[in-house]
Parts: structure tokens; sequence; C-alpha cells
């Protein structure tokens, strides 16, 4: 949810003209790219940590297990 509201935060701005940003370059960059973009840095590294866990789970639970007599 994070990652899709931060998503339509930047599309809707970049739509726009960026016009309600501030034009300064350290404003820009730092604030509203550098400190916004942390908010979609994190939730897409733990969405990567999470597919990565599930796959390892589902390969295990997929390796053939051997019968014991």
């Amino acid at each position: 949810g994070q990652l899709y509201g931060d998503i339509l935060y930047f599309a809707t701005e970049a739509l726009a003209g960026w016009t309600h940003s501030d034009p300064r370059p350290l404003y820009f960059w730092v604030y509203f790219v550098g400190l916004n973009g942390l908010w979609v840095l994190v939730p897409g590294l733990l969405l990567l940590d999470a597919g990565h866990q599930l796959a390892t789970a589902q390969r295990g639970h997929d390796r053939p297990r051997h019968k014991s007599h």
C-alpha cells in the first residue's frame, strides 16, 4: 500500500509538470526525491526480501521427500 501511494504521489506531481515542488536543486533532489525516495526504497526492498523468502520456502516444500521404511 505504501509503495502504491508513493507511486501515485510522484506520478501526479510529474503529470502536473512538477509545479507543486520547489524548483531549487537542493530542495528538489535532496528533500523531494531523496527523502521521499526512501519511502519507495524500503518497501521495495522488503517486497524483494519477502519474494526471496517465499521462493526459498516453496523450493523446500517442492523437494521430493525420501520415504523411510
